[in-house]
């Protein structure tokens, strides 16, 4: 009962403030980041702050190792009782609590091309596959990740292990690292973050 509460209280604030567009050229960029990880950062300079916060050793670039540890950190927070999955009660704290941003985009991309469930693109349709377009999450984003956290689950059994957590950190550094440089510096992700 009390869950279901807290998530029809998280719908009604977050249905309140949907209506509000997003304000700058790609749908905000002034407003928020949301990292790789899925963490919200508030205000102007978010990838600057992620990236600042990411980059352990402070020489301007992060490498996989980095990336990984900030997953890592994040993943720890996410996952309040330390049992290493998020699961269940967790995945709603983190739409409703750490990043409403996410749920938010995701009521105002509902029935859009692209923001919505894969199945409905697939099929036998005979027409040429058109690029999908980008889900409103990717606009605050270095990647079109409508919920990191969820996107994590390999399994699709509901939680992500810190195993998978750290396979999706993987996976996710290799999609942003275009160049295969092995790492990523804060003014190679600025232009490519201008190009949505």
């Amino acid at each position: 009962m009390r869950r279901t509460l807290l998530f029809a209280g998280a719908i009604l604030a977050l249905a309140t403030t949907a209506s509000a567009q997003p304000a700058g050229p790609r749908g905000g960029d002034d407003g928020f980041f949301i990292s790789p990880a899925g963490e919200v950062f508030r205000g102007s300079e978010g990838l600057a702050a992620w990236f600042t916060g990411a980059d352990a050793d402070k020489d301007g670039a992060l490498t996989l190792a980095e990336f990984r540890a900030d997953a890592l950190r994040f993943f720890k927070i996410v996952d309040a009782d330390g049992d290493g999955r998020i699961a269940g009660s967790e995945t709603l704290r983190y739409e409703t609590e750490l990043a409403p941003e996410i749920t938010q985009l995701g009521m105002m991309g509902a029935g859009r091309p692209g923001a919505g469930d894969v199945r409905q693109r697939r099929g036998s349709d005979p027409q040429p596959r058109r690029k999908p377009e980008q889900h409103l999450v990717g606009r605050f984003a270095l990647l079109n990740t409508p919920q990191p956290v969820r996107a994590a689950d390999e399994d699709f059994n509901g939680q992500v292990t810190q195993e998978e957590w750290s396979r999706a950190a993987r996976r996710r550094f290799e999609m942003i690292d275009k160049a295969k440089a092995g790492k990523l510096t804060l003014e190679g992700l600025q232009p490519a973050r201008g190009k949505r």
